[in-house]
């Protein structure tokens, strides 16, 4: 079935024309959704998003463009919105299990090979190390955010910043703990 015909299946809603869409599109859709989300599983939802939302909007299609240009900017937005929708989902590490983590016994059961517990234990010795180097407000942020997993509304009230300095301190914060524990990785 070329495009044209599926578009007029499309639009007389013929009951056939969403199976024929799912299998002509459904693959390249899927890739642009993982790009967007990097999870598969995420990915498979949104793909069905899009592929719903083409169904019932292909009214708004102008035939101005490509079918798939359409439907590719469709699968990316519904992609993004996904991910505007997530929630923040905390990790959240106590300090007896961030010394746990230190401990060389903690080292010991992840790998057979002595490079790779070396390794393994110099990167939590670097991110420990970058924690307690980095200032006191930067410090209060991050376990704020990232360990604790609150919002960032909250804790840009709690240390009288705006959001966008809030956003670029915990950026920084990041990129640094990131860059020690590359150095040593």
């Amino acid at each position: 079935m070329t495009d044209a015909d599926l578009l007029q299946a499309l639009r007389r809603r013929d009951p056939n024309a969403a199976r024929a869409l799912y299998d002509a599109y459904r693959d390249r859709i899927f890739a642009v959704t993982v790009r967007v989300l990097r999870d598969e599983w995420d990915a498979e939802e949104a793909t069905h998003d899009a592929l719903f939302t083409v169904v019932n909007k292909i009214d708004l299609f102008h035939e101005q463009c490509a079918l798939w240009s359409w439907i590719y900017r469709v699968a990316e937005n519904c992609a993004r919105m996904k991910l505007r929708t997530f929630k923040r989902r905390p990790i959240l590490v106590e300090s007896d299990t961030l010394s746990a983590m230190m401990a060389p016994a903690a080292m010991e059961n992840t790998s057979d090979r002595p490079d790779d517990q070396l390794r393994e234990r110099r990167c939590v010795q670097a991110y420990a190390a970058g924690l307690m180097e980095i200032e006191e407000t930067n410090r209060s942020l991050y376990m704020a955010m990232d360990l604790d997993g609150r919002s960032k509304e909250d804790v840009a009230a709690e240390l009288s910043l705006t959001i966008p300095a809030l956003k670029a301190r915990l950026h920084r914060v990041r990129e640094g703990l990131k860059a020690r524990m590359l150095a040593v990785a």
